[in-house]
């Protein structure tokens, strides 16, 4: 067997002493990690912030360049609800399926030769629902409230964006009483757009889970009905419970949703006589942002506006189909005139 050799001065003499790392020695090494783990660690997560707002913006960009192709195909936009290229008594999110690249999932809502989307329409897998199907163009990675609303079973249908009530809906609706057919202004690029179309929002985030309702302002305020207690966005919301078809959207003792509840995705006004809900216009439409304990229904999130997660402001997209940062710091009024697409007012959205 070989015995290793001990070390030994060059030119002979005593053997080299075998020295190690004192105890002094390995804490500074360690404290020394530690700051660089605490100096790297802000970088690093800036990176993901920027990927995942980068990501955001696309999926914004895509939305709102598929908004022309529809326009293109059917001579108008869909509506937030109701009947559009082919599909029957469908929310807006849905009829956008086909100009996302998501025509298949269009196309599993087929019932005796139409497409209408039901509560119950069966999904790609067995035993799931088409309400329950992803898409993930409608989510945005800094969206920290998914598969958070458990009072329902439609995830992962939850998604992180809202259409513009102002742009397709029935801008002329007295927020109060409601029928089927203000849910579709019957919008169209460039007719309705007539602020111009870079200078209006027809996309902006709006979080997959909003429980709350913190403002009161007359009319605008959304009362929180103890039996509906939970907010948020869902791209199927908005549809009829197979074989419950209803006159009203919803009554009493029906699971229907349509046109529209607490739950679907829009924002900058409407009403719906479930919870009641109602998505505050004028300056009371101002979005929030990082809104603290958002899962809560006393929590600073509120269903009524659009919101988002990004440090500082949303994304949002506009009818040119260029999309924009736009900080929280934005004047309501506005984000208002903003919002507005025939309103008469003109501002530099930036």
């Amino acid at each position: 067997m070989t015995r290793s050799r001990p070390s030994v001065r060059p030119g002979g003499g005593r053997p080299l002493p075998q020295r190690g790392f004192t105890l002094i020695e390995l804490l500074v090494v360690i404290a020394i990690i530690a700051i660089l783990i605490g100096l790297l660690l802000p970088a690093v997560q800036k990176v993901r912030e920027a990927a995942a707002r980068a990501k955001c913006m696309n999926n914004l960009k895509q939305m709102s360049l598929a908004l022309h192709n529809a326009n293109d195909t059917f001579g108008r936009l869909p509506p937030l609800a109701g009947n559009y290229g082919g599909a029957y008594l469908a929310p807006f999110m849905f009829h956008l399926l086909p100009f996302i690249e998501q025509g298949n999932v269009w196309k599993m809502a087929t019932f005796s030769g139409f497409i209408v989307p039901c509560w119950d329409t069966p999904g790609p897998t067995a035993g799931s629902y088409l309400r329950q199907t992803a898409i993930a163009t409608y989510k945005c990675p800094t969206d920290p409230t998914f598969n958070q609303n458990v009072a329902t079973d439609w995830f992962p249908g939850d998604i992180s964006y809202g259409a513009n009530w102002q742009v397709f809906g029935n801008q002329a609706f007295n927020n109060t009483t409601m029928v089927n057919s203000d849910w579709d202004g019957n919008a169209k690029i460039p007719a309705t757009f007539v602020d111009g179309t870079s200078n209006t929002v027809v996309f902006a985030e709006k979080l997959a889970y909003c429980p709350g309702t913190k403002r009161n302002s007359g009319q605008f305020f959304a009362n929180i009905n103890p039996a509906h207690p939970h907010g948020g966005t869902w791209w199927m919301r908005g549809v009829y419970h197979s074989g419950s078809v209803t006159a009203g959207a919803p009554s009493a003792g029906s699971a229907d949703s349509f046109p529209g509840d607490r739950l679907s995705a829009i924002f900058g006004g409407g009403y719906s006589s479930d919870a009641p809900t109602r998505w505050y216009t004028g300056v009371n439409s101002m979005f929030i942002v990082q809104p603290k304990d958002v899962a809560l229904q006393t929590g600073q999130c509120d269903r009524g506006v659009a919101s988002g997660f990004h440090p500082g402001g949303i994304n949002v997209g506009l009818g040119d189909g260029s999309v924009r940062f736009v900080s929280s710091n934005m004047n309501p009024i506005n984000w208002w005139a903003a919002l507005t697409p025939s309103g008469g007012e003109v501002i530099g959205l930036n």
